[in-house]
């Protein structure tokens, strides 16, 4: 399994982000839902979320933590789903850029 691992500077506060990252997490749910399924989204607080989803049969789990100026996004692929972990990192890099505007 490939461990991928991202951190997002950010200038929002910690309170700001994590509404923005609620909020935009469900309409994304919704307008990704062809594509990719939430199969679990479990806030241990305000700022921690525990996640699993599945992309073309791959089931994917992470985690992202918010911080007063970061946010960090740690996630498990498995091996195949590690072929495309640029691309992965890559989309995951502009979901969460546009979810922090």
């Amino acid at each position: 399994m490939a461990k991928l691992s991202k951190t997002f500077p950010h200038s929002l506060g910690k309170e700001t982000a994590a509404r923005l990252i609620r909020e935009r997490i469900s309409s994304e749910k919704i307008s990704k839902a062809h594509v990719a399924t939430v199969t679990k989204e479990v806030w241990n607080d305000p700022y921690n979320l525990d996640f699993a989803l599945t992309i073309f049969n791959y089931k994917i789990n992470g985690d992202l933590k918010i911080e007063d100026d970061s946010l960090t996004v740690n996630v498990d692929l498995p091996m195949g789903a590690s072929l495309f972990k640029g691309m992965i990192e890559d989309q995951l890099s502009q979901q969460i850029e546009l979810m922090l505007k």
